[in-house]
């Protein structure tokens, strides 16, 4: 269909007065579904993947180094892990939540206290649980949850 033209021809006399408002109908759903036809084929926007458990994990890593070793080396390779992530259109909010923590967070102190090193190391260790990719679950077998003839289903009773 690449390089394929719409052609509207609405150049049919018309049987009857209710004929016309048909046609003027007709006319408007062949001319929206060629419209979309092009606009598909023109630029239908790339499968973007989901990141991997691998890359969920880097970042996880890179986050929990800034947060033990306190250097600007391992803080903003944290920050370069994480920075990508954030817009990516398939994660949820609460997992970009985390990710903007880290980013913000990820950054060398002149003491490395308690505190700080807590304030990155749970996100880092949120992320992996947050934002991996869930399954949806299967569908559970027919057979298995049918009830007993003798069961009313509130199980109350023998």
């Amino acid at each position: 269909m690449m390089g394929s033209k719409c052609t509207l021809s609405m150049a049919l006399p018309p049987r009857s007065p209710q004929a016309h408002g048909g046609r003027r109908i007709a006319g408007w759903i062949l001319l929206l579904a060629c419209l979309g036809g092009q606009a598909a084929q023109a630029g239908a926007p790339p499968e973007i993947p989901y990141p991997s458990m691998e890359t969920l994990r880097k970042v996880q890593l890179g986050a929990v180094a800034c947060a033990r070793e306190n250097s600007a080396a391992s803080c903003s390779q944290a920050k370069v892990l994480a920075d990508p992530l954030i817009d990516h259109p398939l994660l949820t909010s609460g997992c970009k939540d985390l990710l903007w923590t880290i980013t913000y967070r990820a950054t060398p102190a002149d003491r490395n206290t308690y505190q700080r090193r807590e304030g990155l190391e749970q996100p880092a260790e949120s992320v992996v649980r947050t934002c991996q990719l869930r399954e949806p679950p299967t569908p559970a077998s027919k057979a298995g949850n049918k009830p007993t003839s003798k069961d009313n289903g509130f199980k109350f009773g023998s």
